[in-house]
């Protein structure tokens, strides 16, 4: 389909930076390319269009999307990363901010953001917005979820080394060694000894000492 005329100038400019641009809906531009954040991408492109009403989808040559719908003051912005669930985020800004300042390029929140519990949850206020621009599902057109692995489960094999108690059962039924009997303690020599200067008497049984 044709540009719409308000978004050619965008359009003309995302195609010179080698993006591919396509129309799939009136005022909304899908933009496809090598890039690592499609969120900063798109918000951007919604920037770049001024006070014009614009959605703008961005996916990365990962296959990781985002959506931002640009409506001033409704800023609402939606990513998916791989099998990661989507998380969604909707925005009220000022007439002194635009939707690619720093603290929506960092994807951190503001005092803008509409908050929910749980966190990143779709509003009826975003769909809204969405509803605006015909789009009814936020994921870009043609694009196929990622097919999530399951990891295989381990098979359990019974294990072959003894339990506790029947460790114990076959240590007992195991016969032990006799101990070997001491062995006899040597009973130490008597020595003779002189009573009157009380060194040791020789064999001969007279001191050297005393005669």
């Amino acid at each position: 389909m044709e540009t719409t005329p308000e978004l050619a100038r965008l359009v003309d400019q995302l195609q010179a930076e080698e993006y591919t641009v396509t129309e799939p809906l009136p005022g909304v531009i899908h933009v496809k390319g090598r890039f690592s954040n499609p969120e900063r991408i798109a918000l951007r492109a919604a920037a770049d269009a001024g006070d014009i009403a614009v959605a703008v989808w961005a996916t990365s040559h990962h296959d990781d999307w985002a959506l931002v719908c640009w409506n001033r003051p409704d800023l609402v912005t939606i990513t998916q990363k791989g099998a990661a669930p989507q998380r969604w985020r909707h925005r009220r800004i000022p007439d002194t901010l635009r939707p690619d300042a720093q603290t929506f390029l960092e994807g951190a929140s503001s005092p803008f953001d509409i908050v929910t519990r749980p966190k990143h949850q779709p509003t009826d206020a975003a769909r809204e917005i969405l509803g605006q621009f015909e789009i009814t599902d936020p994921p870009p057109p043609g694009w196929v979820p990622p097919v999530v692995e399951v990891p295989e489960i381990p098979v359990v094999r019974e294990s072959r080394v003894p339990t506790a108690p029947a460790e114990k059962a076959r240590r007992a039924a195991t016969p032990r060694a006799p101990k070997a009997p001491p062995k006899p303690v040597k009973a130490e020599p008597v020595v003779a000894v002189c009573p009157t200067c009380f060194m040791a008497i020789p064999a001969t049984g007279i001191c050297d000492n005393c005669g």
